[in-house]
């Protein structure tokens, strides 16, 4: 297993490298150097303004999972376990370890280890739905454009795979099937944890409150996301319409989510390079907008690392235990 994980780390690194060589092989150092000197820093604010806003509104939006499921954990402390979470995601070879970080965190406080799974998977999927259908709708009108069907094909077949997945869960009856197939349903300890899975899950199904507001939440997380990259394409001097950005961001995002590379780096450049250069963007425009884009991460993912430290300095033993509410019992 170990050999196996090493092989596919090296095979990820090997794909990021290659992509990197690819996009910037033929841009001068010097000619980044000569853009990012003339970056317009004050665009710097609202952006860090904006990563913190999404922080909160991920937090929040996990909570409201949480606590439909009996879990009550304070907004804080979710943030500050988001923080940490991007912390992994930036500095681990894969985005799952930020969060297993959020799992681990959150079920050693409240004791209830697969109602944390199914609220993370849900808080994930929300998100990713709505990336999803934002794209679809901006890539309507930007392939109306172009005249190139191919903008909206992707997101709409991304979009039919999820609702397949979505349907899955919540008739249960594909997985079980699964289950069956594979005989795993003889492990006694493998069948009671989908139990609890799935019996979380249709707790956030009976809410339509719930739904309302977790999509909404997620909705306005992906608008903040292209909000930050129009502003840090702004801060670079590129006049590009709005419109493009609400089409290719999330497609881009698409493409960061193929576990094919490390945190995406090289799909990410790639897909920078290829739709923002149909926008009209030079090629030295869209390569700094990807290096930007990444540097903005990394100098963000750094509070993380900070609040991580903060934590194990300051944390008291008491203080890890939350007793979760009496409300909904299914452990």
């Amino acid at each position: 297993m170990k050999h196996k994980k090493t092989v596919l780390f090296v095979g990820k690194l090997l794909i990021s490298s290659g992509l990197l060589y690819l996009v910037y092989r033929k841009i001068p150092v010097h000619d980044f150097a000569q853009v990012l000197s003339s970056l317009s820093l004050w665009y710097l604010v609202p952006i860090f303004i904006l990563l913190f806003i999404n922080t909160v509104l991920s937090a929040l939006k996990w909570q409201l999972f949480l606590r439909a499921d009996g879990v009550d954990i304070s907004l804080v402390t979710l943030t500050a376990t988001y923080l940490i979470g991007s912390f992994y995601n930036m500095f681990l070879p894969s985005n799952i370890g930020g969060d297993s970080y959020r799992i681990y965190d959150v079920a050693k406080k409240s004791k209830e280890g697969m109602r944390t799974v199914a609220s993370v998977f849900a808080d994930r999927f929300s998100g990713f739905l709505a990336l999803v259908i934002l794209g679809l709708l901006s890539s309507i009108v930007v392939a109306y454009r172009f005249h190139e069907p191919f903008f909206f094909l992707g997101p709409l077949l991304v979009l039919v795979l999820l609702f397949v997945l979505l349907a899955a869960l919540v008739k249960q009856t594909p997985v079980r099937f699964f289950l069956n197939v594979t005989r795993l349903n003889r492990f006694t300890a493998l069948q009671r944890l989908v139990d609890k899975f799935f019996l979380s899950f249709s707790c956030y199904g009976a809410d339509r409150r719930l739904l309302a507001a977790v999509m909404t939440i997620s909705f306005a997380f992906q608008l903040s996301v292209i909000c930050i990259v129009y502003l840090l394409a702004r801060s670079l001097h590129a006049h590009v319409p709005f419109i493009y950005f609400s089409a290719f961001v999330p497609l881009i995002g698409l493409m960061e989510v193929l576990p094919v590379s490390i945190n995406g780096i090289g799909l990410r450049d790639a897909g920078y390079v290829f739709f923002f250069g149909w926008a009209g963007m030079t090629d030295i425009q869209t390569r700094s907008l990807a290096l930007l884009f990444l540097s903005m991460s990394v100098c963000y993912s750094l509070v993380g690392g900070l609040v991580y430290l903060g934590r194990i300095f300051s944390r008291s033993p008491e203080a890890d235990s939350v007793q979760p509410s009496s409300s909904i019992n299914h452990s």
